[in-house]
């Protein structure tokens, strides 16, 4: 595997305010909004309603 370039989609160059802001997001996420909670609340309904049974 070659490595990637600067051009490559799997590089994203950030200023280090933006770096600073990426990595205290990945250390410190926010709470789940209520809107977040209820989208996984539906999506786990209809998992259930389509999987399968044994």
């Amino acid at each position: 595997m070659k490595p990637a370039d600067e051009n490559s989609a799997e590089v994203t160059n950030l200023k280090p305010c933006d770096h600073q802001a990426f990595f205290e997001a990945l250390d410190s996420p926010p709470s789940p909004t209520e809107a977040l909670r209820a989208a996984f609340r539906r999506r786990r309904e209809f998992l259930l309603i389509w999987a399968p049974r044994p």
